[in-house]
C-alpha cells in the first residue's frame, strides 16, 4: 500500500504491523475455533493469536512501552507509554463470516492517544492516524468530517449501552448497529455513517477510533457536553456513561 511521505517512519511501521495482523486474522479464520467468555461474548482463535503477535512487535516500536489488550489483559502503563489493542473487533461478525469487523491500536503517551491504527481486512482498508498529522485511508488523506447537525435521514450507530441510557427517542438521524465498533468509527471517519453514540466501551476498543475522529475535526465528548478524557479511561473498567463521536456544531446533548 503506498503511504503518504507527510507520515512519521514510526506510524508507518504500526501501519505494516496492523495490515500483517489482519491478514493473521483471515488466515486464522480458515481453521476458526470459538468459545464463549464467561460475559457471554465469542472469542476465537483469531483474537488470540492476533494479539499474542501483535504485542512483542508494538513493544519493539515504543521502547519501554506496554499493552493493554482485550484478551490477554490490562497493563498499567510504561515509562514509553501504553498501546491498547482490540486484535479483532466484531468478534461475531468475524466468526460468522460477516465481512465488518477489524483490528485497531493505539499508543497513549502521557494519558493522550499519540497514534493509532485500525485495519478492515475483509474491506481492503487501512486507516492511520497521528496527532497533529490528519487521519489517512489507505494512505491517502481524508477530508474533515463537514460541521452541522445531523439530519432525519442520515445515519447514526448506536450501541446497546447507549441506547439502554439514553432511550431510542433521543437519538439524531437513522440508527444503525453493524456490530464492530472499529469499523463503526472507520465509517464516522468517512461519513458512511454521520455520527455514532457508545457506552460500556473500554480503551482498547475506542483508542485508535478517538484519535483519527479527532483528526478530523469530530467533536467527541460525553453526551452531557462533559470532555473525553481517556487519561481517566486507564484502568480496567468500561466507560460508564454515553459519549459521542458527532460532527461539530451537531447541537446535540443531553442537558436539558
Amino acid at each position: 500500500m503506498p503511504l503518504m511521505p507527510e507520515l512519521s517512519p514510526l506510524l508507518l511501521e504500526l501501519s505494516n504491523l496492523i495490515e500483517e495482523a489482519g491478514r493473521l486474522a483471515v488466515e486464522s479464520r480458515q481453521s476458526l475455533v470459538s468459545e464463549l467468555k464467561a460475559d457471554g461474548s465469542i472469542v476465537t482463535n483469531g483474537d488470540r493469536a492476533v494479539e499474542t503477535w501483535l504485542r512483542p512487535r508494538l513493544t519493539q516500536l515504543a521502547p519501554s512501552s506496554e499493552v493493554w489488550g482485550e484478551e490477554l489483559g490490562w497493563s498499567a502503563p510504561g515509562p514509553g507509554g501504553l498501546w491498547v489493542v482490540d486484535p479483532i473487533d466484531g468478534t461475531s461478525n468475524y466468526s460468522y463470516g460477516n465481512p465488518l469487523w477489524g483490528v485497531s491500536a493505539a499508543l497513549l503517551v502521557g494519558g493522550k492517544i499519540t497514534m493509532g491504527a485500525i485495519a478492515l481486512p475483509d474491506l481492503n482498508e487501512i486507516y492511520l492516524s497521528e496527532v497533529g498529522a490528519g487521519a489517512y485511508l489507505n494512505g491517502k488523506p481524508l477530508p474533515m468530517i463537514p460541521a452541522g447537525e445531523i439530519k432525519r435521514h442520515q445515519l447514526v450507530s448506536a450501541f446497546d449501552g447507549a441506547m439502554d441510557r439514553i432511550g431510542r427517542n433521543q437519538f439524531p438521524g437513522k440508527m444503525r448497529t453493524i456490530g464492530s465498533f472499529v469499523l463503526e468509527g472507520a465509517f464516522v471517519a468517512t461519513q458512511r455513517l454521520r455520527g455514532m453514540i457508545c457506552c460500556r466501551e473500554k480503551l482498547y476498543d475506542v483508542g485508535a477510533v478517538v484519535l483519527i475522529n479527532r483528526e478530523l475535526g469530530a467533536d467527541v465528548r460525553y453526551a452531557d457536553g462533559s470532555p473525553f478524557v481517556e487519561a481517566n479511561l486507564m484502568a480496567e473498567g468500561p466507560i460508564t456513561q454515553p459519549w459521542i463521536v458527532f460532527p461539530k456544531d451537531s447541537g446535540f446533548s443531553l442537558v436539558g
